[in-house]
């Protein structure tokens, strides 16, 4: 603000003093001149400052009352400003000043005063253009959002965390607004400047996760914002904040913190629970699903904790688990979207990259509790899914395992699992989907005893599948099955041949298609 009153100050000056004497009037005409000079100048600067002021007042009712502070601090005020009421206040002082002389002209000192507020008038009225261009842009919500995150800066490197914070809650108080309003290219920026915030922010580590409330503070601010956009149905934001948090999971994933990670999931599973669950935003859904996934199969070929990776695993599965009960409960086709979405190929992904990264261990301590999880899931699709449902499993299964058909080792989890699910497939009377899967796996594989003993070892740590009931009768029954269906298979590699029947006996009520045959006798027809 000082150099720009400076430079007016000096402006003035430089005028008042080069500028040639090219007034030619008597002292009558320069009166009304000055006299003109001085109400145009007043009139005009009256005019703007009203109309800047109402353009500022409906700024900050639409994005953010922020704006009043940077236009007080705007320094084109304090040099416009001066400069306007100088040259009102010099043209005044000449009329005060004027003397006429006996010819009836003016002195030539006063001759080169008023034709230097002529050129006053000139810059004056240019210089009110420039800042009308300079007040529009600074109106603009790029840089209303621009000067908050330069404040936001200032505070975060002086160590002021919650004035930081602060301005992240005023962005992000602009971006709904600007989605209320359906500017999306505000909303896109506000996202886009809240994720910048959250990278540039030192990282919580594996080590060292006391900036980790910090994070939090700010996802919970794209959560706002992704609530919102959801309910506004504001597509291009809404994809714009899944894509910033998905970057931010894997960034913390490459970080080891493992806990940042889990706010990223949780804060996915929270927008589809508030936000997305019933509104059939399906393909949204199918985003934040695959995106959990993703995340999670990041942490298992990254980290080397076995620990945090089991317990990560597990809660985001959870996670997965919450996500699927209510989108089965509240959306029309929600079983089908389970099935496809979370307990098929994305699941195999995940299993298979645990597989990868630990070898074929079998027993493997994560994939039986992932197991168990899983089934606790597909229960509900056995329960009030259709068959189809049970075809999207089975098929992935199917095309997991046939690859690796000569290799027993890699095998044997998903051969642990055919018998989970057939086995609480049967528990539930579903004994079409007991058939259903027996048929897709077991014509390829052949029972294995030892990994039905070693079910039935731990079949105490399975039994809250069976409603606590003893799992033994059904998973004994489920094994008796694939392995008369496997010697079936081997016999009959192609189905049994078998005549066709066609006998009278299949049209018993023949009086009952005498509609087909126009009221003929069907019998006349009909062998």
């Amino acid at each position: 603000m000082g150099l720009h009153l400076l430079f007016s100050w000096l402006l003035i000056g430089a005028i008042l003093l080069f500028t040639p004497p090219v007034f030619d009037g008597d002292a009558e005409t320069a009166r009304n001149y000055l006299n003109t000079i001085a109400q145009i100048l007043a009139t005009i600067f009256t005019l703007s400052i009203s109309i800047v002021m109402v353009a500022i007042q409906m700024t900050a009712s639409k994005y953010s009352h922020r704006i009043l502070d940077f236009y007080l601090r705007f320094p084109y005020n304090v040099s416009l400003f001066s400069f306007y009421l100088l040259t009102i206040f010099h043209a005044i002082y000449m009329l005060s000043k004027m003397r006429e002389l006996h010819n009836g002209l003016i002195s030539q000192a006063m001759d080169k005063w008023i034709s230097a507020d002529l050129v006053l008038l000139i810059v004056g009225c240019l210089w009110l253009l420039v800042y009308m261009y300079a007040v529009m842009k600074l109106m603009k919500p790029e840089t209303i959002i621009s000067k908050i995150e330069k404040e936001y800066l200032a505070a975060y490197n002086r160590g002021a965390y919650q004035e930081a914070l602060d301005k992240i809650e005023q962005i992000a108080d602009i971006g709904k607004r600007s989605i209320n309003d359906m500017d999306t290219m505000t909303a896109i920026r506000c996202v886009k400047n809240i994720a910048d915030m959250l990278h540039n922010t030192r990282f919580p580590t594996a080590e060292q996760d006391k900036v980790l409330w910090y994070h939090k503070r700010i996802v919970d601010q794209l959560q706002g914002l992704a609530s919102l956009s959801f309910s506004r149905r504001e597509t291009a934001v809404s994809g714009a904040i899944l894509r910033e948090m998905f970057e931010m999971g894997m960034k913390y994933v490459e970080s080891g913190s493992l806990k940042a990670a889990g706010v990223i999931v949780e804060g996915y599973t929270l927008i589809v629970m508030n936000s997305l669950a019933g509104q059939q935003q399906m393909h949204m859904i199918a985003k934040v699903v695959q995106h959990i996934y993703d995340i999670t199969c990041e942490v298992v070929r990254k980290s080397t904790d076995k620990e945090a990776v089991h317990g990560f695993v597990i809660t985001a599965f959870r996670h997965l688990q919450e996500i699927g009960r209510q989108v089965a409960k509240s959306e029309l086709h929600g079983h089908s979207f389970v099935a496809q979405h979370i307990v098929s190929n994305a699941f195999g992904c995940l299993l298979a990259t645990i597989i990868e990264k630990d070898g074929p261990i079998f027993p493997h301590p994560l994939i039986y509790e992932l197991f168990y999880e899983y089934v606790e899931l597909t229960k509900l699709l056995f329960i009030r899914g259709d068959m189809k449902d049970v075809v999207a499993i089975s098929t992935w299964m199917r095309e997991e395992m046939l690859p690796n058909r000569s290799e027993l080792y890699i095998i044997r989890p998903y051969l642990y699992l055919l018998l989970l699910l057939a086995s609480t497939a049967l528990y539930l009377q579903r004994t079409a989907i007991v058939t259903l899967l027996v048929r897709a796996v077991g014509k390829y594989f052949e029972p294995n005893r030892e990994l039905l003993d070693h079910v039935l070892e731990h079949r105490l740590d399975i039994r809250h599948l069976y409603d606590y009931q003893e799992p033994q009768r059904y998973l004994t029954e489920v094994y008796l099955l694939w392995e008369g269906y496997y010697k079936y298979a081997s016999q009959y590699p192609d189905g049994p041949r078998q005549a066709l029947d066609v006998t009278p006996k299949l049209l018993a009520s023949r009086a009952e298609w005498v509609d087909l045959f126009d009221g003929l006798p069907p019998e006349q027809f009909l062998r």
